[in-house]
């Protein structure tokens, strides 16, 4: 379904080479957007490309191959796609997946501060100066943010430092009429994650989908509609906000799930 509700603006997406970025960036199309594709990964960014193309006629797209971490390149990408017709809307998109705990090496640590945190600010400080009043910034960072989980100091303090910079900068944005707000997706079928079940979907959305209140992953496209609402004129008045799209999983207890049997006709929990 195509619609013009971004007509005339213009989304800068970064990671839209694959997964939450990549159906952000479609959804963008699908809704009027003139978009830039920013991924390091070329061939992905061809094919989510192309991708578009096929679902969305006479989609206006450029794509930008580049590391986020090269702050040249990416003052570049942002001054050539603001001379081609502004910048509205941002979404940072592009991450880190380093999983370390205790072993966490320098290398690991600066990698996943500098993707996740770093770029996202540098990225977010340069193009601001081409924003016109009325334009968003949303982040992506995870319901790792709030959660203790086993190795993974890398990746959940980087995502919770998203969270803070957000803050930051919808207070520092907000006198330019930019608002800054942070999506926190549960657990997605991503590639990462479709890496972690071994491609075996079926086998294994039971047991993770256990971990939230609807009992099964989520889609990208549930997030990137999170993510437009966030930059369109519907949320005019929300700014510095994390917008959890994570099925429940914040939500629930430590009794999980549970049996709603066993609980029946008690005062548990008063």
């Amino acid at each position: 379904m195509t619609t013009d509700e971004f007509a005339g603006r213009t989304a800068v997406v970064t990671g839209a080479g694959s997964g939450i970025g990549a159906a952000t960036a479609l959804a963008f199309a699908a809704a009027g957007a003139r978009v830039a594709l920013v991924d390091l990964d070329g061939a992905a960014l061809a094919a989510s490309r192309a991708a578009i193309e096929e679902q969305v006629a006479g989609a206006s797209l450029e794509t930008h191959q580049l590391d986020v971490l090269d702050i040249d390149a990416v003052r570049r990408m942002l001054d050539a796609v603001a001379a081609g017709g502004g910048i509205h809307n941002v979404v940072n998109s592009a991450a880190s997946f380093i999983a370390a705990g205790l072993d966490a090496t320098a290398e690991q640590w600066s990698r996943s501060l500098g993707v996740n945190v770093t770029a996202s600010a540098m990225l977010t400080a340069h193009a601001s100066e081409s924003m016109p009043p009325g334009s968003t910034v949303v982040n992506i960072a995870s319901i790792s943010a709030h959660a203790a989980q086993p190795g993974r100091w890398t990746y959940n303090a980087t995502k919770a430092a998203i969270l803070a910079l957000t803050r930051g900068q919808a207070m520092d944005l907000a006198r330019r009429g930019i608002r800054v707000n942070s999506v926190s997706p549960g657990w997605i079928w991503t590639a990462e994650v479709q890496k972690a079940a071994g491609g075996d979907r079926a086998a294994w959305e039971p047991i993770w989908g256990r971990y939230h209140l609807l009992e099964r992953l989520g889609e990208p496209s549930e997030v990137a509609s999170a993510v437009l609402f966030l930059s369109g004129p519907g949320a005019s008045f929300i700014t510095g906000t994390e917008l959890m799209v994570d099925g429940g999983y914040s939500a629930m207890g430590p009794e999980g799930l549970g049996d709603s049997a066993q609980f029946a006709g008690t005062d548990a929990g008063s």
